[in-house]
């Protein structure tokens, strides 16, 4: 997938942007240790690539996505592990590539996908629906069946 601006690409073609992404999540969340975030972006089992978006080469963003088993549900779901943005290529369309990328990727493995968030108005704008609010946060899903 392809902009004026930006390219999409599998991470793995771009080995050396693995430590730089895993990078740019572990200090935004920090919800895992470094190495642990390393995993998570290295292509997980059972899960559609690892994105990235390129400029002129370099790494500008990235979107990962994981299975989780939420309480109450007997079958894992697919679920954005993490999109992230550099601040100087914000707002240049690099999130809604990446997001769309992930959506199409997506739609051979799973029926839905979902996202918690705390912007949920970003994801809404690009065709997602709330499906809970947990206090800041929000849980959205996008079905798939017909992006394949």
């Amino acid at each position: 997938m392809t902009s004026e601006r930006f390219t999409i690409e599998r991470l793995a073609d771009h080995p050396s942007a693995l430590p730089v992404a895993a990078c740019w999540i572990w200090e935004t969340w920090g919800t895992k240790t470094l190495a642990e975030t390393i995993e998570s972006l290295d292509d997980p089992e059972n899960c559609p690539p690892t994105l990235v978006a390129m400029v002129g080469g370099r790494p500008v963003g990235v979107v990962g996505l994981s299975r989780f088993l939420r309480a109450g549900d007997t079958d894992e779901t697919l679920w954005i592990n993490a999109i992230y943005v550099v601040e100087a290529e914000r707002s240049h369309g690099a999130g809604s590539l990446l997001l769309a990328a992930a959506v199409e990727s997506a739609a051979p493995m799973a029926d839905r996908l979902f996202v918690y968030t705390d912007v949920p108005e970003w994801y809404q704008q690009r065709g997602w629906s709330v499906v809970e609010r947990e206090d800041h946060n929000v849980v959205l899903s996008r079905e798939l069946s017909d992006e394949s």
